[in-house]
Order: C-alpha cells, then structure tokens, then sequence
C-alpha cells in the first residue's frame, strides 16, 4: 500500500453523526429557550443606561462648548428627543443638532423640558428623567451653581420608579 492510503483514516471515521448533531441542536434550543426571556428583560435596562450616558454626555459637551464660544447654550427636550439651541444675541436659534433618544425611552413627567448653560460654565438647575418600557428610571442632576451633572440613582443602587426622586 502506499504510504497516503496508511496515514489517513477510513472516510466513514470523518465527520458527525445524525445523533450527535441532534443532540447539540437540542441543548442549543434549551438555551435559547431560557435565554430569550431573560434578555428580553435586560435590553430595557441597558437602553436606560445608554441613553443616561449620552444625555450626560451631551450635558458635559454642551457647557464646554458654552465657556468656549462664550455664549448661552439650551438643551430643550421632548418627550424622546433633544436639541441644542444657541444664544445669538438676541434669542435661541437651533444648531441644527436634534437628537433623539433610544427606541423605548422616554422623558419622565417631572423632568426639566429646558436646561440652560451660560458662558462661565454655570447652569440654571435642573433634573432630566428618563426612564424605559419597563418603569425604571434615572435622573440625571445639573447643579445651578456649578453647572456639575450627577446621575442618580449611583452605581450598585437599584433603579428608581419613574415617579421616585433622586
């Protein structure tokens, strides 16, 4: 016999069986089976955090952008989006930059519709709701004297209802 036909193995010895691919389809549908339920419970929370993370951001990126152009800016909300307004003198004109929140966020009921930043970096107070399908939600504080946002309810505390203070 040549050397080849020794080394390889029998083409019957290749490959799965029809009762062991049947056995793994069936554990992969039992964990799916309990994985669906639970991520379906999890993804409003982590849209809840995602979005207080970029309104934040957006509250940071709005009072740095106040001091260095030396002017008012506004945050104006609705009920699943914000836009940014700029003080020209006179009144508050759109920059053009309406964002919206993500899908199953909402603004909460008792949030501020309009924070307000000035040059010095300093804010009229305000908090922001947000809150999920799910009737969590998170507050997101702006200080009036120092313009500083704090997020609340802080980590390792549960979420508040969406009609709790922080």
């Amino acid at each position: 016999m040549a050397r080849a036909q020794i080394l390889s193995p029998p083409i019957c010895d290749r490959g799965f069986t029809l009762l062991e691919l049947l056995v793994v389809v069936a554990i992969l549908s039992i964990l799916g089976a309990v994985a669906i339920p639970i991520w379906s419970v999890l993804l409003p929370t982590y849209a809840l955090n995602s979005a207080t993370r970029q309104v934040q951001s957006e509250l940071h990126k709005t009072r740095s952008r106040a001091v260095a152009e030396n002017t008012r800016f506004h945050l104006v909300f609705s009920s699943t989006s914000y836009k940014i307004q700029r003080y020209n003198g006179s009144s508050y004109e759109d920059t053009g930059e309406d964002k919206p929140l993500p899908e199953g966020i909402a603004l909460g009921s008792s949030s501020a519709t309009t924070l307000n930043f000035t040059s010095r970096g300093t804010a009229t107070g305000g908090t922001v709701r947000l809150c999920n399908s799910n009737g969590a939600g998170k507050n997101i504080r702006v200080q009036s004297s120092t313009g500083r946002t704090r997020v609340c309810p802080m980590p390792g505390e549960p979420p508040l209802s969406c009609n709790g203070e922080c």
